[in-house]
Formats: C-alpha cells, structure tokens, sequence
C-alpha cells in the first residue's frame, strides 16, 4: 500500500510540474528574446551546479569511513 502511495505522490507532483512547464512556456512568448535566453542560461546553469554538487557527494560518500558507526 505504501508503493501504491509513492507512486500517487510522484504521479500528481508530475503532473503538477508538467503543468507548471506548460504555463512557462506560455509565457515566455510574452518575454522578449534576450530576457528569455537570460533565463535560460540561468537555469542549465543551475542545473548544472545541482547536478556537480550530488555528483561530487556521492563520490565523497563512497570513501567515508564512517559507515558502519551510529550516531
């Protein structure tokens, strides 16, 4: 039952976020173009940051030594 819950959860955050996307695009037609590819950039950029950050912590985890210690 719990699964089924999960999966729920992610359906609607889904098609919230879709949602959302949709309504952005939208509106960056009203935005003019170099405002848009401003945003953009911004964006990926962060993205990017995101994606290095969970990279890099993943990598460091994998070499603690503390993995077996409790708190």
């Amino acid at each position: 039952m719990r699964t089924a819950g999960i999966f729920m959860v992610l359906g609607g955050v889904a098609i919230i976020v879709v949602y959302m996307i949709i309504e952005v695009l939208k509106a960056i037609k009203e935005i003019p173009q170099h405002a848009t590819i401003a945003i953009v950039l911004i964006v990926v950029g962060g993205l990017l940051m995101l994606v290095s950050m969970i990279k890099e912590r993943i990598s460091d985890s994998k070499d603690e030594p503390f993995k077996g210690v409790k708190s």
